[in-house]
């Protein structure tokens, strides 16, 4: 603020000089300057805010798992849709379907949770702390995910509501996979991560 303001200042006693060809260059000069550094400034406090809503705790999380058919085989297994597949973890944020990560696994024929256990999402999942997720994650304690009553999952009131709340990430899924890159991966398996980000993040609603 006490540099606008400065700025400012010096705008004004340019202005008041006399007005000859130097001058006006000057004030000129001057103004694109300010505003140029007016556009920064607006675009540096529209990415806190986007990152301060991103890591509102306030805001519900979902993580889930998708296969995506790869003809790489070295990255890729034969998984349980009956293709070569590899794992990708997506993370979303539940009101707008914001994709927040993405992270691209291995072979497919190795649960959600294998995946996960490790990956940049579950860093951000233990900074976040908000975060559904379905019962093929078990035991995990930085995600929300159904009660179980033995092995089989507890289907109360409770479990509806969550199931309900968790839906929202096969949307975002499902979005995805209009992409036929997505639906069947020709390229090597080393490019996925590559190919999830360029598909994933300009799909996402603007912040």
């Amino acid at each position: 603020m006490l540099a606008r303001a400065a700025h400012l200042d010096h705008v004004c006693r340019a202005a008041n000089q006399s007005h000859g060809s130097g001058a006006r260059c000057e004030l000129r000069n001057l103004e694109v300057r300010g505003a140029s550094d007016h556009l920064d400034d607006d675009a540096t406090t529209r990415a806190l805010a986007a990152q301060c809503r991103l890591t509102d705790r306030r805001e519900s999380w979902v993580v889930d798992g998708t296969l995506i058919p790869t003809r790489d085989h070295r990255r890729a297994a034969r998984s349980k849709n009956y293709r070569w597949s590899c794992n990708a973890q997506i993370l979303i944020r539940r009101h707008d379907l914001r994709i927040t990560a993405t992270t691209p696994g291995g072979p497919g024929n190795r649960n959600d949770s294998v995946h996960y256990r490790g990956s940049s999402i579950a860093v951000l999942c233990k900074q976040h702390g908000r975060v559904l997720a379905d019962g093929g994650y078990r035991g995990i304690s930085e995600l929300v995910t159904p009660a179980f009553r033995g092995n089989p999952i507890l289907r109360d009131r409770v479990w509806r509501r969550h199931r309900r709340r968790r839906a929202r990430v096969e949307h975002a899924i499902a979005r995805l996979k209009n992409w036929r890159i997505l639906r069947d991966h020709r390229r090597r398996g080393g490019h996925l991560a590559d190919t999830l980000q360029a598909v994933a993040f300009p799909q996402s609603p603007p912040r």
